[in-house]
């Protein structure tokens, strides 16, 4: 039987109110403004959710990729764990995975992010643009 959430959830980052088991959610495109097109478009969802194991609150990362078929005209989504067997045993730990995984795809493109904004009275989503730090030069030899 799955637990409630926890009344008072811990926040990493701004991350938005506990929403039913997910702590943290972000969709990343290639594109700021994400449009469907003839070709096939491609984007990822990551999340850090929380579930209850062995009556101990355990968290877990996950990927969905998923792409525009424009021919059924409905979006494919495949979803990865990206968590150990039984998940995190602290947030942080979990919150540390994300952030790799995050900067992952980022290097990949997909630097256009957005969350929902549990705290605006529309629920509008909130947008970032995330920083790529420049690639480490080897020092020149004289």
């Amino acid at each position: 039987m799955i637990e409630p959430p926890h009344p008072e959830p811990k926040r990493i980052l701004g991350a938005p109110a506990d929403h039913k088991n997910c702590r943290l959610v972000e969709t990343l495109y290639k594109t700021k403004i994400p449009e469907t097109t003839a070709w096939v478009d491609h984007f990822f969802e990551l999340t850090l959710g929380e579930e209850t194991i062995d009556g101990k609150p355990r968290y877990f990362v996950r990927e969905t990729h998923c792409r525009w078929d424009a021919v059924a005209q409905y979006i494919v989504r495949v979803q990865y764990t990206l968590s150990p067997r039984g998940g995190f045993p602290t947030i942080e730990e979990a919150h540390e995975r994300y952030k790799q995984q995050r900067m992952a795809r980022a290097q990949r493109g997909f630097v256009h992010c957005y969350a929902p904004n549990y705290e605006a009275p529309t629920y509008h989503r909130r947008y970032v643009r995330i920083e790529i730090a420049p690639p480490a030069r080897p020092e020149e030899k004289n």
